[in-house]
C-alpha cells in the first residue's frame, strides 16, 4: 500500500475521532452530533473506498510478456 494512500486513510480515522471528541465535549447537541453522522459516514465511505482501491491494485497481474516476441519462433 503507498504511503499516500496510507495517510489518507490515517488522517480520515483521525478526523473522525477528532470529531467525536469534540462532539462528546458539546454536551451532545443536536447540531454536533448531526454533523458528526454525517462526516463520520462520509469518512467511513472514504476509508471503504480506499481499502477496496488497495485491494484492487494487489490483486492485478502482472503484464504477460509474449515467449516469442514478434512471431520470432526460431
Amino acid at each position: 500500500m503507498s504511503v499516500r494512500r496510507l495517510l489518507r486513510i490515517g488522517l480520515s480515522l483521525g478526523v473522525v475521532a477528532a470529531l467525536w471528541t469534540r462532539a462528546v465535549q458539546s454536551g451532545w447537541s443536536a447540531t454536533w452530533l448531526a454533523g458528526s453522522l454525517v462526516l463520520t459516514l462520509l469518512l467511513l465511505i472514504t476509508v471503504a473506498v480506499e481499502l477496496s482501491m488497495a485491494r484492487k491494485d494487489r490483486r492485478r497481474p502482472a503484464d504477460d510478456v509474449p515467449k516469442r516476441p514478434l512471431g520470432l519462433d526460431v
